[in-house]
């Protein structure tokens, strides 16, 4: 064979033109060429092509004779073997190094492209996915999708998505096939993924943490199942994070909605309640009043109420256990049965004792309300309950102290309870005062409370003494007792003032 014939296979490859079969063909003509028996042609440690192609493996082990002339650089180690070679032109031997290094470029090219084409599709079928399961708001709507483009995409006989906040608690919300991934290997799936030719289980981790384990196993093959192949893992790793961040989207979105809700709901509450409380104070001659009264949160669990029935003033304070939206509502219960079954006449124990039944029957075993409620005539008659309630104080003109103590449980304890009623008169010139432990309970630097005691001598020690004048200095000495720091209960104070 001519040496123009190997430089013409040399000029094919480099032309990029060249076959799969371009490497025996030039064996062929090297073997010929060199007037050599046979040749063997490796790259590495494996064996590209065979000349005859009778030479196998084991002939060429059992046969002696070979002459190994190794070229190429080290990402192309080439390694001719040549059985009785008689003669080597080095201008043939450059000829064959040229021809297979451009066909080496040339396979490698082909390569690349192909990666990259398969990259392409890989990404494209996510895609896809994601448009496809885009606006499915149900996890194991979407859970069941998943899996189903999983076992498509992956051609596998099971797979299965498990969610919840750790390994013990995880459970499964979509499947297909059998369940592979045994139960003792969750922690293990959940801290760093498993990967094994039949079963590949990865975590599907975000910021907060690892959400779930997406599983997948046994992918079909002609003759049964086959390995995982490195692209089939990286592809199940692609769609591990479409899987994290479809359910991870999922969740956040029912999160919005549910803050959402709950906001409507704390806005409406929040009018509702405000309706609660007077618009305007009832006129009563001779009586003055002054409220202040602040929330911790939109809706505070502090109502307060002032009417005039049988020409008598009737004002109440109550404190529920709890805050926000609970607390209101039962605050509310509170007001609209004191404004159903209050009057001039009627006794407060009666009063407290009827709305104390409701409550018990109809909230829950954790909740509860304070209440104080207090009934003045024209002529300075005052008759009051206090119903596990802070005291209501009475400054008299003299600026002593009178309270009105606790007769009995808070409302909604226990279905029967008593109370009773305490009967006092005002004169013109005194306080009464009702307010919330939102005050008493306001604490300093060294968490020391304000208290009672200090709300006592504040109202004793009021030099003008107006309805005005003790709610201005009473939330004043709040104030510098907490250093101006916000108060983390709800406070209500309410201020009856005969004027003189």
């Amino acid at each position: 064979m001519p040496l123009s014939d190997l430089l013409r296979l040399a000029d094919i490859a480099l032309s990029g033109h060249a076959g799969p079969d371009l490497p025996e063909e030039i064996l062929r003509m090297v073997v010929e060429e060199t007037g050599s028996r046979a040749g063997v042609l490796n790259r590495g440690n494996k064996s590209v092509a065979r000349w005859p192609r009778t030479v196998s493996a084991q002939v060429e082990e059992a046969t002696e004779g070979w002459s190994e002339i190794p070229f190429g650089s080290d990402d192309g180690r080439w390694c001719l073997r040549l059985l009785h070679l008689d003669r080597l032109d080095e201008s043939a031997l450059d000829a064959t190094r040229i021809g297979l290094r451009a066909w080496q470029l040339r396979e490698e090219l082909k390569r690349s492209r192909f990666d990259e084409r398969f990259h392409l599709w890989e990404l494209e079928a996510i895609r896809s996915i994601a448009t496809g399961i885009g606006g499915i708001l149900e996890t194991d709507i979407l859970a069941e999708e998943l899996i189903s483009h999983l076992v498509a995409l992956l051609g596998v006989r099971s797979a299965h998505l498990y969610l919840g906040d750790s390994p013990k608690t995880a459970s499964v919300v979509g499947s297909f096939g059998p369940a592979r991934l045994e139960e003792k290997d969750f922690e293990t799936a959940w801290r760093q993924g498993i990967y094994s030719d039949d079963l590949v289980a990865l975590p599907l981790q975000t910021d907060a943490g690892t959400l779930g384990i997406l599983v997948a196993s046994d992918k079909e093959a002609r003759a049964g199942t086959e390995p995982f192949a490195a692209n089939d893992v990286r592809l199940l790793e692609l769609f591990a994070v479409q899987v994290t961040v479809a359910m991870e989207y999922v969740r956040l979105t029912h999160e919005s909605l549910e803050r959402e809700r709950l906001k409507r709901e704390l806005e409406m509450a929040a009018v509702i309640q405000s309706h609660l409380h007077p618009q305007q104070f009832p006129d009563l001659e001779g009586y003055r009043l002054a409220v202040r009264s602040s929330s911790s949160r939109q809706v505070a669990g502090d109502t307060y109420d002032i009417l005039v029935r049988d020409n008598a003033l009737i004002a109440t304070v109550t404190d529920v256990s709890g805050k926000g939206v609970g607390a209101g509502m039962i605050a509310a219960g509170v007001h609209a049965g004191v404004r159903l079954m209050a009057t001039g006449t009627r006794d407060l124990s009666e009063v407290a004792g009827r709305i104390n039944s409701y409550l018990a029957g109809a909230t829950a075993d954790n909740r509860f309300a304070t209440f104080a409620m207090i009934c003045i005539d024209p002529e300075g008659g005052l008759r009051a309950v206090n119903a596990g309630h802070l005291p209501v104080l009475i400054r008299r003109r003299d600026g002593t102290i009178d309270e009105i103590n606790s007769s009995g449980l808070p409302l909604g304890i226990l279905e029967v309870a008593s109370y009773s009623e305490s009967v006092a008169r005002i004169e013109p010139g005194e306080l009464v005062a009702l307010f919330t432990d939102g005050l008493t309970e306001a604490e300093d630097a060294s968490e020391e409370e304000f208290g009672v005691g200090r709300i006592a001598k504040v109202t004793a020690g009021l030099a003008e003494p107006t309805a005005e004048k003790l709610c201005d200095a009473i939330l004043e000495a709040v104030e510098a007792f907490t250093g101006g720091g916000a108060l983390h209960d709800d406070a209500t104070l309410l201020v009856v003032e005969r004027l003189e």
